[in-house]
């Protein structure tokens, strides 16, 4: 294994860790018609009616991030089922970008996505890589791996998105990934559900 390709899976597996150990954040109990707010409309299916998330976040990756910091990455996203609670008809796609702070392509990747869950302003989605690019970490195959991809909506207060790439080993099953873990810079996600 070169030491770039180290130093990257020894840093996403530290800021895995570091998720895992994290609080998860608490997912919003449906709220009555009557209390609901003109920012999170009723929902008169209780929870579990369609869901979606949609949007592009943009962010710089900090310290965390040994060898990467101050990198731009950028995560789109256009997902939605017509239920939360059977992820079978989830439809959608995904793309992320990585380049370095040199203007060099650390990795490009997209696919489809599996798996959509929506709790609150929070979603997960999960997928698998269909097409890639990734000269930075040469022989390292991504298509055909799966991803988990997080996101809060936090409307114009600044969203939050977070990842983990089963490409360096660590397990993604459907609907499951970890908390938002960085702020976006730049960009809008919407969860809706």
């Amino acid at each position: 294994m070169n030491r770039r390709l180290a130093t990257a899976a020894v840093s996403l597996l530290l800021l895995t860790a570091t998720a895992a150990v994290a609080a998860p954040a608490a997912v919003a109990a449906p709220v009555p018609a009557a209390q609901a707010s003109a920012t999170e409309p009723a929902d008169p299916a209780g929870g579990f009616g369609p869901v979606s998330v949609r949007g592009t976040g943009n962010t710089v990756l900090t310290t965390a991030f040994q060898g990467f910091e101050g990198d731009p990455v950028q995560i789109s996203v256009d997902a939605r089922t017509s239920t939360n609670t059977d992820p079978r008809g989830t439809a959608g796609h995904f793309h992320v970008r990585h380049v370095h702070t040199d203007g060099r392509l650390v990795a490009d990747f997209e696919g489809d996505i599996t798996c959509l869950a929506v709790g609150g302003r929070e979603a997960i989605a999960t997928g698998v890589i269909t097409r890639s690019e990734a000269p930075w970490f040469p022989g390292l195959e991504l298509t055909g791996q799966k991803v988990a991809l997080s996101v809060e909506d936090n409307g114009r207060r600044g969203d939050r998105m977070g990842w983990v790439w089963g490409v360096f080993g660590q397990p993604v099953s459907d609907c499951q990934g970890t908390v938002p873990f960085i702020r976006t810079t730049s960009g809008d996600f919407s969860v809706r559900g």
